[in-house]
């Protein structure tokens, strides 16, 4: 099983529209669970999905949210999304890849 999890950082928190973004994923056809958490004296809202195909998955967020011309412009600058596999057996590898950051600098990876 893999998750995509996409978090909207504290200081953006205020002004961002969660029901915007929920009808957004939701017409692609996915639902996340929604966590709000602090951490270390900030608050960070997380929309995380859960797949089996997460090349399939990354595809329908990239094209409702990261590629969508109007909406592109308010979520790229505010959010990081990653990739993660939960561990099967108390041997097993845990993958962690950063999809997205809005820091255009950070060194983005691949699904393969």
């Amino acid at each position: 099983m893999h998750f995509i999890s996409i978090q909207i950082q504290p200081e953006f928190l205020p002004q961002f529209d969660r029901q915007a973004f929920l009808t957004r994923v939701r017409a692609a056809g996915r639902s996340p669970e929604i966590d709000e958490f602090e951490e270390k004296g900030k608050r960070y809202l997380q929309f995380t999905f859960f797949t089996e195909n997460p090349r399939l998955l990354w595809q329908d967020l990239q094209a409702a949210l990261y590629r969508n011309s109007e909406y592109r412009s308010i979520i790229s600058p505010i959010s990081i999304a990653v990739c993660e596999s939960e561990p099967e057996g108390k041997h097993a590898n845990h993958d962690f890849l950063l999809l997205h950051h809005f820091d255009s600098s950070e060194k983005l990876d691949q699904l393969s």
